[in-house]
């Protein structure tokens, strides 16, 4: 007999990161809550099928993501955003996202309650609308990986010797069964050596170490977060871009710089993040901003005016002495801290950072070199973090040269439809239809702007007279620089599609 290699089981988590990475994010937290409806039959029956909150939802969870040996506060695992989950996880994101959103805003299924009973029916075209809402992201379709799903789910469970990539596949077909057009949409298989997913029943898998070695937690203390004010604007930790800073501060990273067009909410994710990283934002985080005559003396130490010296002048430091003074102090307690350098590819790299390009390198932490202009020895400590912003099609990008940018880890910021809908819907100033045509229209930009359109445009966008100004005075502008070198036709040919996008979301035809 076989059973999956415990190694297999944490690769399928990182590749199911991987697929997230490529699909919607927030779109992809409905793959498990849909599995737990097919797994009741939902995807083959003619009718609809009994599927209440409580048992079956929670004994889906139970089956496949609860940890026996987690902390009792957070007993599940969520595979899609890695993160543990709490006791009321079937309840507070599983059941509610369905409910919501596949059902309610999606129409993915409908929901039927009759007394204590409720009866699911997923709608006859749910595998186009997961395909379209999840799978579809920037033209292309990235279908989930079966064979990692599977491994996953049945990690358990003992096989055939001679079990190989399509036994898990038919085994998943046969668990969650569906109409084979409908598992075609969604699922793709890839085959793979069976030694490397199986191994002898009699091999011991430690699965709940290997699934906890692939789960991604704060790097704070939960003392030191529970110690904290609670916090409305606080980040939440299934955000796709916090999981992949912290999956990189575990594995050491010198620096993480947030590149992407305006407008995707770069500075944005670099405060929240920073502040979410700290103990006391008021203290431990440091913020500068790069600019063409910034340099050395700004930024790490400089001379300044002083009736004490015979010179007329004393060497002070600046921002990032400061900023790891200040992480000296505290670095026995296991705090950060964090440095935040907006239009970091604004400055010359060489001028700016001087030696420091090379001692952030994590290898060169806590090693000691002597300053240019004070002579003292200074080391840059471990818990020091770098958080930088970048506008990767800024032309000052080229004197970002190659030293500069291999040592930090860039994390692209891309335009996203989910957020953008997610501010309209927040504004509460369009219905869900009219969300969708905008929704649409941002897509388009996508395809007809060299660098996309950002989505945080819209925060705050109440109104068509709101998204006339935003159009007026903010979008505008960003389009006719990003077509300043090309055919002017297609600056027209995006104003035409606005102003046909304002004349449906006031109720007329495109062409009235």
């Amino acid at each position: 007999m076989k059973r999956i290699r415990a190694a297999r089981v944490a690769l399928a988590l990182t590749n199911l990161s991987n697929w997230k990475s490529r699909v919607h994010a927030q779109g992809s937290t409905h793959l498990f809550p849909l599995l737990a409806l097919l797994e009741s039959g939902a995807g083959t029956a003619n009718a609809a099928v009994q599927f209440n909150e409580t048992p079956h939802e929670f004994t889906f969870w139970d089956k496949y993501f609860r940890l026996q040996n987690a902390e009792p506060a957070k007993p599940y695992f969520n595979p899609v955003t890695l993160r543990y989950a709490e006791e009321g996880f079937p309840h507070s994101n599983s059941a509610t996202i369905r409910k919501n959103t596949f059902a309610g805003k999606w129409k993915g299924a409908s929901l039927t309650k009759i007394g204590d009973r409720e009866e699911w029916e997923l709608a006859e075209n749910y595998a186009e609308i997961f395909r379209d809402k999840v799978l579809s992201k920037g033209g292309a379709v990235t279908r989930v990986p079966v064979v990692d799903v599977a491994a996953l789910l049945f990690r358990a469970e003992e096989f055939e010797d001679g079990a190989n990539a399509k036994t898990l596949e038919a085994k998943f077909r046969a668990v969650f069964p569906q109409r084979d057009p409908d598992f075609e949409r969604m699922f793709v298989f890839h085959d793979e050596d069976s030694e490397r997913i199986f191994t002898d029943a009699a091999e011991a898998q430690d699965y709940e170490a290997a699934i906890a070695e692939a789960l991604v937690s704060d790097v704070r203390s939960a003392d030191s977060i529970a110690a904290l004010p609670e916090d409305p604007g606080e980040m939440d930790l299934n955000d796709p871009i916090l999981t992949e800073v912290q999956k990189l501060l575990r594995f050491g990273t010198s620096g993480i710089i947030f590149s992407g067009t305006p407008g995707t909410g770069k500075s944005y994710y670099a405060k929240r993040i920073a502040k979410h990283l700290v103990d006391d934002p008021n203290r431990d985080v440091f913020r500068v901003q790069f600019h063409p005559s910034y340099g050395y003396e700004d930024f790490v130490e400089g001379y300044r005016p002083s009736d004490a010296a015979r010179s007329g002048y004393e060497v002070v430091d600046k921002t990032f002495l400061d900023a790891c003074s200040r992480a000296e102090a505290i670095s026995g307690a296991g705090s950060l801290v964090v440095v935040i350098v907006d239009e970091i590819n604004r400055g010359d790299p060489a001028r700016v950072f001087g030696e420091l390009l090379t001692y952030i390198e994590q290898d060169y932490r806590d090693e000691s070199f002597q300053l240019p202009f004070s002579g003292k020895p200074t080391h840059i400590p471990k818990n020091l973090v770098l958080l930088g912003t970048m506008n990767p099609y800024d032309r000052s990008i080229a004197q970002a040269d190659a030293a500069f940018v291999r040592r930090f880890d860039h994390l692209p910021i891309e335009p996203s439809r989910e957020v953008a809908e997610s501010l309209l819907e927040q504004a509460k100033g369009f219905d869900a239809e009219q969300v969708g045509m905008i929704g649409d229209w941002f897509d388009n930009m996508q395809r007809l702007l060299p660098f996309g359109l950002g989505h945080s445009y819209f925060a705050r966008v109440a109104s068509i007279d709101d998204l006339l100004l935003v159009w007026r005075y903010r979008i505008k502008p960003a389009v006719d620089v990003a077509l300043a070198l090309s055919d002017q036709g297609e600056a027209e040919n995006i104003e035409r599609s606005f102003q046909a996008l304002v004349r449906r979301l006031e109720g007329g035809a495109d062409g009235d």
